[in-house]
């Protein structure tokens, strides 16, 4: 029972975090706060000079030339598709068109995607898939998502079809209604992803079950991290205070969540870091190859969980006030997505994952912000005597 109590003001402190950094939803699109549209539209057409600062939900916008005349047209995703999240929220896009109304391109607008997947995505001319094509193309037009950045991408896609289907007037927009769409099964891989999780759920109450775990953490590094790019992070998290339940698209997500919250919460067990982390199980698997083991002393070890608890906190304070910070960047994950890593991810994990093979798992136990999170979940605030 003292274990659970000491639990309360965990309890506490994160409805508070979600508290001060809830964001308001805007039913109006902002041009002030998107100043950088014009330059998205020149991007694509490079005479453009300025544009009709209107948001029509069934017509085209102007781009203009310096004379005046009207030299393209764009139309908004935001705010009728506002609803359709990505990992970080919604994902306001500009399509962009010539006179004649074919799709010159796609132009992102202020967003809390990862910008590591963003960049990996315009590198495999994801946002290029609409190019050529005009509204009635359009309707019948399929574009697939990309691995390792499936809630990404097939965000931007329903809010492709939504929007077009907007447009076109086989589907009404209604002002102030903001319903969050759930998929059971949003990919082909969403079957193996929730068997993973029962299995591991499974696994933590019956011990018998451990001696799958290697399996267990193969297929999470394949199916969670490589393949859909669906994981727990600072990041996520914050996104979740900010824009609260809308922020899930997918059962498989909410589930995902739901577990690892729970059981450490509720039974003092972890699972998200046992089981399912990609990057977490990787170091795992490492520092099973029979390397010889650097063992710690107790005096680095206590200043090293320090470390992780200093950057959780400065984390949570920053999420709480109107400091900003791109915390993709303060966790690897991003490697799992081999096309968007930047070099500082891949050298960061690159370090780490030869640190594993002589200290047992440095990040996650030392540094990791998500797992100093979930350590609060299962042992509370602990009170030293």
């Amino acid at each position: 029972m003292k274990k659970y109590l000491l639990k309360i003001p965990v309890i506490i402190a994160f409805i508070i975090v979600f508290i001060l950094a809830r964001e308001e939803v805007s039913e109006k699109f902002d041009f002030e706060a998107n100043k950088n549209l014009i330059d998205l539209v020149k991007e694509k057409i490079p005479a453009a000079s300025s544009i009709e600062k209107a948001n029509y939900p069934t017509k085209w916008s102007k781009i203009l030339d310096k004379d005046g005349s009207q030299i393209g047209n764009f139309i908004l995703s935001s705010p009728f598709c506002d609803e359709i999240r990505g990992y970080g929220g919604n994902i306001p896009v500009a399509i962009i068109a010539d006179t004649d109304e074919n799709i010159l391109g796609l132009g992102l607008l202020n967003n809390r995607e990862t910008p590591a997947w963003i960049s990996g995505l315009q590198n495999v001319k994801f946002f290029d898939s609409w190019n050529g094509k005009n509204i009635e193309e359009l309707k019948d037009h399929k574009v697939d998502v990309i691995s390792g950045a499936t809630i990404t991408t097939r965000s931007v896609i329903k809010m492709i079809d939504k929007r077009i289907s907007i447009f076109t007037g086989q589907t009404e927009y209604i002002s102030g209604v903001n319903k969050n769409e759930i998929s059971f099964l949003d990919h082909n891989v969403s079957i193996v992803l929730y068997l993973i999780l029962i299995l591991s759920i499974t696994a933590i109450f019956v011990n018998k079950l451990n001696k799958y775990k290697f399996i267990i953490q193969i297929l999470s590094i394949i199916f969670f991290g490589i393949i859909s790019g669906n994981f727990i992070s600072m990041y996520f998290l914050e996104s979740l205070s900010i824009h609260g339940l809308s922020i899930f698209t997918t059962y498989i997500t909410l589930f995902l969540l739901a577990v690892s919250v729970l059981i450490p919460l509720v039974f003092n067990k972890h699972l998200y870091c046992r089981y399912i982390c990609p990057f977490g199980n990787t170091q795992a698997l490492l520092g099973k190859l029979p390397i010889k083991k650097i063992k710690l002393n107790g005096k680095i070890i206590k200043l090293l969980r320090t470390i992780r608890l200093l950057i959780f906190i400065s984390i949570i304070i920053i999420v709480s006030t109107t400091l900003k910070i791109n915390l993709s960047e303060v966790e690897p994950f991003t490697i799992f997505l081999f096309s968007s890593a930047t070099m500082t991810v891949m050298i960061g994990s690159g370090v780490i994952f030869i640190v594993s093979l002589f200290v047992k798992k440095p990040w996650c136990l030392y540094l990791c912000p998500t797992g100093q999170f979930f350590d609060l979940l299962k042992d509370g605030v602990k009170i030293k005597k």
